[in-house]
């Protein structure tokens, strides 16, 4: 099914347009009168195709939709309608990325022809990206997935056993241990691997969102919802859905997603059609859940749908013949990524990089390398260059070298700690402050609210 959004605010426009579309096969029509009314609706729902008239009334005209579109959009196709065509505003209208231009009044077959043109445009580009997608998950898959520990290989047999079952599986560990990537080396190695792989962060979506985003929706479910949604659960049929952080889930959708996995279908939100769910599950957190089972924060009878196959990956410091070969993988991939030539690392540097604790883990070793290559100078990459890591070992050097008297020493002690924690945050924000904040946690080894109550505490402004 096709969505196209209507924008003209000539209502019999829009009104003839829509009867037009919808005797096409495969064509939901939405409308809107202002530049504004369609953002708020493509925000809210899928859509394909926008088909907006250049004069408007309001603060944004045709040409302003187009460019937010193409700008928070670039996959939507958008064709311009007007009455008053001029060469100039035709050519300004293709720059900014309008797949076709046409000039009012124009006949019913022309305005179908375009229209299938540009829904054949978004579905090709639609394929493509999820090619790319699949060839960018292989390729992370193999940069990032090193197995010669013990432990690791004894993942790797459960990995060989559990990839071709349809067994749900419950991957655990600490943040930045490379969970998401054993999830999708497990699709990728599996008899499925055609089918689609989608990742869903139950931390990062509001909870209000969370139930639609997952299961759908109908018109009319809530305000705003002015058109029909699919939800990630009706999207990969055959494939898996990988649900990170689901220690962060509500307990009433807890008990939602409990029902989908034993009677094998749902409903989206506000509607009564059952939906067959064929997709297998595999969850991640780096919380105990049976902890929070314990306490009453998980649902026990979820906690052990999910684990038929548990899997908890170690944190990088009990892998430690792992560190080398990851290293060079993260020189390699990382020079290549950033569009630099090889570098090597100087004795010291290979001793204090082999020699660390990795508290944020494998993301963190890469997110090390990678501010490395960067200020580095020349060829040679030397302890010097390795400001994050030198951080972190000073402040492990402070923390358990430093001789403090007994009185006031717990004082000095935590002035230290706020002091240093106040540094590392400031540090990877100038590093890496185009992260989101969950992502910035992830890499510091902490939670997003951890994260921002220190920002909160030591004054950090994430502009500065």
């Amino acid at each position: 099914m096709h969505n196209i959004l209507i924008v003209d605010d000539e209502r019999h426009m829009c009104r003839s347009l829509e009867i037009l579309l919808e005797s096409e096969k495969d064509i939901k029509t939405l409308s809107a009168s202002t530049a504004g009314e369609a953002l708020c609706i493509i925000e809210q729902n899928e859509t394909d195709l926008v088909i907006t008239d250049l004069t408007m009334p309001g603060k944004m005209n045709g040409m302003d939709l187009l460019r937010s579109v193409k700008e928070k959009y670039p996959h939507i196709q958008v064709i311009m309608m007007t009455a008053y065509s001029t060469v100039q505003s035709a050519i300004e209208a293709i720059k900014i990325g309008a797949y076709d231009y046409l000039v009012k009044p124009f006949s019913d077959d022309d305005f179908l022809l375009a229209v299938n043109k540009a829904i054949e445009v978004s579905r090709l580009i639609n394929e493509n990206w999820e090619l790319r997608q699949r060839l960018a998950d292989m390729e992370t898959r193999g940069n990032t997935y090193i197995a010669k520990s013990t432990a690791m290989k004894q993942i790797n047999f459960v990995i060989e056993r559990a990839a071709n079952t349809q067994s749900n599986i419950l991957i655990t560990g600490e943040s930045g241990t490379g969970k998401e990537v054993l999830a999708r080396l497990i699709h990728n190695t599996s008899q499925s691997s055609s089918n689609r792989f989608i990742a869903i962060n139950c931390a990062s979506i509001p909870e209000t969102l969370l139930e639609s985003e997952l299961f759908g929706h109908e018109k009319g479910a809530f305000s705003g919802a002015v058109i029909r949604k699919k939800g990630k659960f009706e999207l990969a049929p055959g494939g898996v859905i990988f649900l990170d952080e689901i220690a962060e889930m509500p307990l009433s959708l807890q008990a939602k997603l409990l029902r989908v996995i034993e009677d094998k279908s749902f409903e989206r939100l506000g509607g009564v059609e059952q939906i067959r769910f064929s997709s297998r599950i595999i969850a991640a957190t780096n919380k105990n859940l049976k902890n929070l089972v314990d306490e009453g924060k998980f649902r026990d009878d979820l906690y052990y749908r999910l684990n038929v196959v548990h899997i908890e990956i170690p944190p990088l410091r009990k892998r430690r013949e792992d560190i080398s070969e990851l290293i060079e993988l993260f020189m390699e991939t990382k020079s290549r990524e950033l569009g630099l030539k090889s570098k090597s690392l100087s004795r010291e540097a290979v001793e204090m990089l082999s020699g660390y604790d990795y508290p944020g883990n494998i993301r963190e070793l890469g997110n090390i390398i990678e501010s490395a290559l960067i200020v580095s100078r020349g060829n040679t990459i030397r302890a010097s260059d390795l400001p994050l890591l030198k951080q972190e070992i000073d402040s492990e050097k402070i923390m358990h070298g430093t001789s403090i008297d007994i009185k006031g020493g717990f004082a000095k002690l935590e002035e230290m700690k706020a002091r240093l924690e106040e540094q590392i945050i400031k540090e990877a924000l100038k590093l890496y402050g185009n992260l989101s904040n969950s992502e910035l946690a992830e890499l510091l080894g902490t939670t997003r609210r951890v994260l921002e109550a220190r920002m909160k505490q030591y004054r950090i402004a994430k502009s500065e």
